[in-house]
């Protein structure tokens, strides 16, 4: 497929009621749009994506019981213990094993919260628009799930800070850059940190992506390291229950 056609999309279903957040990608991982978005406005933007290639913060499948089978659990790189960690997703597992909390995925739709009702209900609109599970080859709309925490910090190579904290939140917008995307330099925002500022709490504007936009971001590049580079990318899990996608470090290359 031409690649010039191609836009990597990262969802994050965080927003104000109603909406919520993406971002959109060219091949060049340049930025075309990054924000809230209602159903209509996406519907827009899908529209005019001739092929997308899309990655999605929240889980995208239920349980399916992989880790309840033993012979399955003996075969993990760190097997639990007996009769732990039965109830949730092989991926959500070895993300604990990373030291990164997770989702506990159950194995019903009742059986979920709002927010993963919400979820699944998503994910199933978006196959209903064509979003096939990546890997699917010729497939002009295709679908993954990544965890945003875990995506950074594959690219840096150790944890982060939250993503709530300043720390966490120029951690994050200075990998985007590394990786070559048009983020501001966020060390632009110590520039403006006078004492009368700091005192009187007139922090700079503008200059520091929100948490949610920079999980959408890392999920559109990490669509776009898995479709550009699928040999490099982590895939946590099994195939069959789900993978969660971690994307390829290309700044130390």
């Amino acid at each position: 497929m031409d690649l010039s056609q191609t836009r990597f999309i990262g969802i994050d279903l965080g927003g104000t009621r109603g909406s919520f957040t993406c971002a959109i990608l060219d091949e060049n991982r340049r930025i075309q749009f990054r924000g809230e978005v209602t159903q209509d406005e996406w519907l827009a933007k899908l529209d005019a994506c001739p092929i997308a290639i899309a990655a999605i913060t929240s889980p995208i499948n239920l349980n399916e019981g992989v880790m309840a089978d033993e012979s399955k659990r003996s075969l993990l790189r760190v097997p639990p213990l007996s009769k732990k960690y039965t109830s949730m997703r092989q991926c959500e597992y070895e993300l604990l094993m990373r030291g990164f909390s997770t989702t506990r995925m159950p194995n019903t739709y009742e059986s979920c919260s709002p927010a993963l009702k919400r979820a699944l209900r998503f994910t199933s609109n978006l196959a209903a628009q064509g979003f096939q599970r990546w890997p699917a080859p010729g497939a002009e709309r295709q679908l993954m799930e990544t965890h945003p925490d875990a995506a950074f910090a594959q690219l840096l190579g150790a944890k982060l800070n939250p993503v709530k904290l300043l720390e966490g939140r120029i951690q994050r917008q200075l990998l985007l850059q590394e990786e070559h995307l048009n983020v501001r330099d966020p060390m632009i925002f110590f520039e403006e940190v006078t004492r009368h500022k700091m005192l009187t709490g007139q922090m700079p504007e503008g200059i520091l992506i929100s948490p949610v936009e920079l999980n959408a971001l890392i999920a559109a590049y990490t669509a776009w390291s898995a479709y550009t580079k699928p040999v490099g990318v982590a895939r946590l899990g099994e195939a069959n229950e789900g993978h969660i996608i971690l994307p390829s470090p290309t700044r130390r290359q």
